[in-house]
This record gives C-alpha cells, sequence and structure tokens, in this order.
C-alpha cells in the first residue's frame, strides 16, 4: 500500500514537472517574437520556427523548469551537488530528445501531415520530453557526480548557453539552422 502511495506521488510529481516544462516552453516560444523583440529575449526565446529555436527553447525551457523543480522540493533533497548536476546532464539531454522524438513521425509517415496534427505532435513531444528528463532527474539524482564528471557536465552546459545564445543573433551556414 505504502509503496503505491509512494509510486503515485512519483508519477504525479513527473507530470507535474513535465507540465512546468511545457508551460516554460511554450511562453519562450512566444516571448520573443509575439511579447517582446528585446535582445535578453532574443538570446533565450524562440525567434522564428527553425529546428535550432525550438532546441533552444527547449534547452532553456529546462533550466527555468530546473529553477521551480528546486523550489518544489528544496526542503527534500538530500544531496544538493547530485540534484544540480543531474538536472544539468538532463538539460544537456533535453535538445536531443526534442530532435529525436520530432522526428519518429516524418520518419514514419513521411510526408508533412496537417498543421492541426503538427501542433498536436508538437505539444506532446514537449511533454513527452518533460517525462523523459523527470525520469532521468529522479534515477541521476542519487549519483555521486565526481570532479570530473562535474567538469564535463559544467562545460557541456556552458558550451550549450554560448551556442544557443551565440547563434540567436548569429546564424551559422549549417542546414539545421535553417526555416523549415
Amino acid at each position: 500500500m505504502e509503496n503505491n502511495k509512494l509510486l503515485m506521488r512519483k508519477i504525479g510529481y513527473i507530470a507535474l514537472k513535465s507540465f512546468i516544462f511545457l508551460v516554460w516552453f511554450s511562453i519562450l516560444h512566444f516571448l520573443y517574437t509575439e511579447l517582446s523583440a528585446n535582445p535578453f529575449f532574443q538570446a533565450i526565446a524562440g525567434t522564428d520556427e527553425s529546428v535550432f529555436q525550438h532546441l533552444k527553447i527547449g534547452f532553456f525551457g529546462y533550466l527555468l523548469t530546473i529553477g521551480c523543480d528546486y523550489l518544489i522540493i528544496r526542503k527534500k533533497i538530500e544531496d544538493k551537488n547530485s540534484f544540480v548536476f543531474s538536472r544539468l546532464l538532463s538539460s544537456i539531454l533535453v535538445p536531443w530528445i526534442i530532435f529525436v522524438v520530432w522526428y519518429i513521425v516524418p520518419a514514419i509517415v513521411g510526408h508533412e501531415i496537417p498543421l492541426g496534427y503538427e501542433l498536436a505532435w508538437a505539444f506532446f513531444v514537449v511533454l513527452l520530453t518533460g517525462v523523459i528528463v523527470s525520469i532521468f532527474d529522479e534515477n541521476t539524482g542519487k549519483i555521486k557526480f565526481n570532479l570530473a564528471m562535474k567538469i564535463a557536465i559544467g562545460a557541456l552546459v556552458a558550451v550549450s548557453i554560448i551556442i544557443f545564445i551565440w547563434f540567436s543573433f548569429e546564424l551559422p551556414w549549417i542546414d539545421v539552422f535553417i526555416l523549415p
């Protein structure tokens, strides 16, 4: 009975965290273009419909979700170091999970789908990404990260931040950055 309650609580929290990620993703999707042309928002929010911008939105959306995650469970965190590095590791994975999951439909269908289905799929992809990284967080949050791993995670987060911000202002020539 107690195990069922614990499982239901974990499932509920994963659902909540995934919803919070969806909310942040949605805010960042429209923040720059619809609400403000501020350069700060250009750096962290979506500026067009390119794949790159959606990956960037996912990355920064998950960093904001980590902040909410901390505020919600801060009193229950046993090891703050493990909490931080497990969440930062997940933030690195978010863009790639979005990319992999998003392209399942084009791989199977092989052609463009109607806009309504595409939007429904997009919401599902963001929610599923939230679920996947929340499960990763639950499991990697128990790991004692050594110094080498902390440096690797920190470096990848820093490089991700630099690339996502830099390429928001100066696009490279690589095709993933071209509008669909």
